[in-house]
């Protein structure tokens, strides 16, 4: 879920893929995830959850966002994104209450086609999060360059936020600065009343 601090009230959902194997039990998406990348994969594992998240998500009130990562591969083609282009269309699902969420390495290797990209997916009215803001290389030049709507201050500043204080410091500041730009922020990894 994502919530609204100030409202205490749940705005939406992320949609995260699991795997129940027969075989192998539980997989953790940190482990399939980065292996279909790296197999070129990931596409074929992109268009049917997305699917999937999109049909789920419309049965939702109104007001409840969905957000849904995309890998590097879904956006280095113009036939990659307009294929998710096509899905979100097609789905009857609202493309303003569908936020997609990119991190920096999707810039990596061809920046100019991940921004065409990004811009498409904006223009049919989708919010883009940059994801794990913070452990990139680049952020501040994402925040800057990207049609961005939201950022996504990554779980590791958070977790046992409240005896660090270097990583409290640096979410105020990034809360600071996503105010200054216009942008929302979501802290991901928000598990207990101290951290919140």
């Amino acid at each position: 879920p994502i919530v609204d601090v100030l409202r205490q009230q749940t705005t939406g959902f992320e949609a995260l893929a699991r795997w129940n194997s027969k075989a192998l039990g539980t997989v953790s998406p940190a482990q399939f995830i980065p292996i279909a990348e790296r197999a070129g994969i990931i596409g074929s594992l992109t268009r049917p959850l997305l699917k999937k998240a999109l049909r789920a998500a419309s049965k939702w009130p109104g007001d409840l966002r969905l957000s849904f990562n995309l890998s590097a591969q879904d956006l280095n083609s113009p036939e990659a994104v307009t294929g998710i282009i096509a899905i979100i269309e097609t789905s009857g699902f609202d493309a303003a209450r569908l936020d997609l969420e990119i991190t920096e390495t999707a810039f990596i290797h061809d920046t100019s086609q991940a921004r065409r990209s990004v811009e498409m997916l904006r223009q049919i009215g989708c919010g883009i999060s940059l994801d794990d803001f913070g452990t990139g290389y680049s952020s501040l030049t994402s925040l800057h360059s990207l049609p961005l709507t939201k950022i996504k201050i990554d779980h590791s500043f958070v977790h046992d936020i409240q005896d660090n204080p270097a990583s409290e410091k640096i979410v105020r500041s990034v809360l600071t600065l996503s105010r200054e730009m216009g942008l929302d922020a979501i802290v991901e990894g928000v598990e207990c009343e101290e951290e919140m």
